[in-house]
């Protein structure tokens, strides 16, 4: 008979270099015990970030409430700030970036599995970053994604129907607001902080054969 003290983590990963050695370094933990993906459901899932948060959305999707929720933790190399951020407010228990340690990956396993949240460093940086920016208008938002195409001030000011005055002095609340100095720099933060696309993952839920 299992050990009732037994964590039963599932891994749900693309890469089978990473899948492979994740399984033998949870059966080398005492305490956590791997499932095959047709063995449900398990206590907590280790999932790479496409699997992980199409997990969690599906299930939502299908009615389950915060209490019902898959525990998922998910381990990628995605670091910005928007991807990591959407990942919480999807659902998701716990965010690693690969590369952590070892001890932290099965030290995240267990606060997942106690109902807690746990987050890596780089990760958590990356958020406390993202909340120190003020918010721009929907104006500075305009002027910002078109200074990521490329758009010189003059064609800017062309396309919002503004004047070009008025689209420097807009630049100039960006850059403050960001702590950008450069176009080039200004365009990178947005970029990281999700402020130029939206969140699109697919819908994944439960492989085959589970509950």
């Amino acid at each position: 008979m299992q050990d009732l003290t037994t964590i039963r983590v599932q891994v749900l990963c693309n890469d089978p270099l990473l899948y492979t050695g994740l399984k033998t370094a949870l059966g080398e933990q005492p305490d956590l015990d791997w499932m095959p993906a047709d063995d449900m459901p398990p206590d907590v899932v280790i999932a790479d970030y496409e699997q992980g948060v199409g997990l969690v959305t599906a299930r939502k999707a299908r009615g389950a409430g915060p209490g019902h929720l898959p525990k998922v933790l998910i381990l990628s190399t995605r670091d910005s700030e928007w991807e990591i951020r959407a990942a919480l407010e999807t659902g998701v228990r716990g965010y690693l970036i690969q590369g952590c340690e070892l001890d932290e990956l099965m030290n995240g396993v267990r606060d997942v599995h106690r109902g807690m949240r746990h987050v890596c460093g780089p990760a958590a940086r990356r958020l406390a970053d993202s909340v120190s920016y003020a918010t721009l208008t929907s104006r500075e938002l305009e002027v910002l994604r078109l200074v990521a195409q490329g758009q010189a001030n003059k064609a800017i000011a062309r396309d919002l129907a503004i004047a070009v005055g008025t689209v420097k002095s807009h630049l100039k609340t960006i850059f403050e607001k960001l702590g950008a100095r450069t176009r080039t720099e200004v365009a990178a933060l947005a970029e990281r902080r999700g402020m130029l696309r939206p969140l699109c993952t697919p819908a994944i839920d439960w492989p085959q054969g589970s509950a």
